[in-house]
């Protein structure tokens, strides 16, 4: 005991008073806390062991406005460091804007930059007001070469307050696919899909046509009830598929040519009309459905705006005229026409020719004429393309024949389908 306080002294003396170790603090018997060494002159103080270090960077928040001193805006020449955008106070940024300004890092900036820069921000149309500032940056010491230049001994930095315009979202706007130009009604064109159209290869259709009825018709047959007839159901579909080839595209002096087939599902949704006299009662029975076809061969020119188109078909879309009205079935050309029992007005021959013009994209306006050459009574048939100028939701049909016409009624719907653009 005696050398232990002995050592004890030594060590206290050694130490200076304001560095030395205090003693161990005695443990209480039987306790457990964990061994711990006692502070040693080397430790630092607790007041700074929380104190950030040198990789530990300190970010501080700078209000918007702190951007330094405020200089005129009419002096200059600066040293130019930064541009920033405000609105209501707060930074924004847009590096669309900032592309517009004539300010470089480091290098001179004038006031009549500051102008220009200015009326940049103006013509971009995206303002209510633009406020220009200039402020010069504290310890941002501008480069030698312009010390005795710049009017300022530091950098600086440049401001531009603006109110931006209130966006207004425009209106959808229902943009309606181009009206196919392949086809008008019943007829085909020499052009293919909408994009492609006057580019040879193949192309294919799909065209649905309902002939609602007949508006008005009249005919010199003397047993004819009251010689007129009007608002007649007729009720046909023709549902066809028309497949084509372009073989000549269009030029300034010659025409595109095409050859194709289409193929028709002809039917009839309600009975025919019938003809009644006081003597005789006729009902038309027609076959229900049929299919019709041919192959044709067209030519198209536009001139002016206009499509032209003449052609010819062979095939069996010559039954269609008889299917349209009750006065070329076979018993009316029997009874009123004293022709041979079992007279059809059909023909395998049907020369046609077409023109539109397209008002707008999806708004055609123009007729095309169907000519049964041969078949009994002479029928032909013009289709008329109107009932948007006409502001109806139909377009208009003529049929005549030997003895009278029909005027009719009809809906259509052509789809192309390749090319689709």
């Amino acid at each position: 005991m005696v050398l232990t306080a002995a050592l004890w002294a030594l060590l206290c003396a050694a130490v200076p008073a304001s560095s030395q170790v205090p003693p161990p603090t005695p443990q209480p018997p039987g306790g457990n806390q964990p061994f711990a060494f006692a502070p040693t002159p080397f430790d630092a103080p607790s007041s700074t062991a929380s104190a950030p270090t040198a990789s530990t960077p300190t970010l501080v928040a700078l209000p918007a406005q702190d951007f330094g001193q405020p200089l005129s805006i009419s002096g200059g020449p600066w040293v130019f460091s930064e541009a920033l955008f405000t609105s209501g106070g707060k930074i924004i940024s847009d590096y669309a804007w900032r592309d517009k300004l004539r300010g470089l890092k480091d290098q001179l900036y004038t006031a009549a930059d500051l102008s220009q820069d200015l009326a940049a921000l103006k013509a971009l149309n995206a303002f209510d007001r633009v406020t220009p500032s200039v402020y010069a940056i504290p310890n941002s010491p501008v480069p030698g070469q312009f010390a005795s230049v710049a009017v300022s001994t530091t950098e600086v930095r440049v401001v531009f307050e603006v109110a931006l315009k209130p966006v207004v979202k425009p209106k959808p706007i229902l943009v309606t696919p181009p009206v196919a130009v392949s086809g008008l009604i019943l007829t085909p064109t020499a052009y293919r899909g909408l994009g492609h159209y006057n580019t040879p290869g193949l192309g294919l259709d799909f065209n649905a046509a309902y002939y609602i009825g007949r508006l008005y018709g009249k005919n010199s047959y003397p047993f004819a009830p009251q010689h007129t007839n009007y608002l007649d159901r007729i009720g046909l579909w023709l549902l066809s598929a028309d497949g084509k080839m372009q073989i000549q595209s269009e030029t300034e002096w010659r025409p595109a040519m095409a050859v194709g087939s289409q193929g028709i599902l002809m039917f009839h949704d309600a009975p025919q009309p019938t003809i009644n006299t006081p003597t005789v009662q006729t009902t038309i029975n027609q076959q229900t459905m049929q299919v019709l076809g041919d192959a044709y061969v067209v030519a198209s020119k536009e001139n002016h705006g206009v499509r032209y188109s003449a052609g010819i078909m062979e095939g069996t879309i010559g039954d269609l005229a008889e299917n349209l009205t009750e006065f070329l079935t076979p018993q009316d050309m029997q009874f009123y026409k004293n022709a041979p029992a079992g007279t059809m007005s059909q023909t395998r021959t049907v020369p046609f020719m077409s023109m539109f013009y397209l008002v707008k994209p999806d708004y055609p306006i123009g007729f095309e004429v169907m000519k049964f050459s041969g078949a009994s009574g002479s029928p032909t048939l013009i289709n008329m393309k109107i009932g948007r100028a006409l502001k109806l939701n139909f377009d208009l049909g003529l049929l005549t024949f030997q003895g009278g016409y029909d005027l009719l009624g009809l809906i259509q719907f052509r789809f192309n389908e390749f090319p689709n653009r």
